[in-house]
């Protein structure tokens, strides 16, 4: 599996999904200035789902169907410590419902299947 992490999540997140092709904006050529539409066409063009904190994706989600598929992190303001503990805790799981869902938002108590 293809991800791509946002500008507004830390690059470490990647680490724990290191049995998946993951990259982080900051890799990309124009790094976090990286456009919004400029990830949504990376993400259709090589199947990579975003995992991101900006609402914009899920609204060109729901109207456009873009990125190819969409985590939502809706975790409220969590310290960096706190973050990669919940992502180190749930990365197997969030893989196991992205293989057969296209779009889920990541809560503090629980994993929210939308699509």
């Amino acid at each position: 599996m293809k991800l791509i992490v946002d500008a507004q999540l830390p690059e470490s997140l990647c680490f724990y999904f290191e049995q998946c092709d993951c990259i982080h904006t900051n890799q990309l050529s124009k790094g976090n200035l990286t456009t919004d539409s400029q990830i949504n066409s990376l993400s259709i063009k090589e199947q990579r789902v975003v995992i991101t904190k900006d609402t914009d994706f899920y609204y060109s989600y729901q109207t456009n169907k873009k990125p190819y598929k969409l985590v939502l992190v809706k975790l409220g303001n969590m310290r960096l410590k706190e973050i990669n503990k919940y992502f180190q805790s749930n990365a197997p799981k969030i893989i196991r419902i992205l293989k057969s869902h296209s779009f889920i938002m990541l809560e503090k108590n629980k994993i929210k299947i939308i699509e």
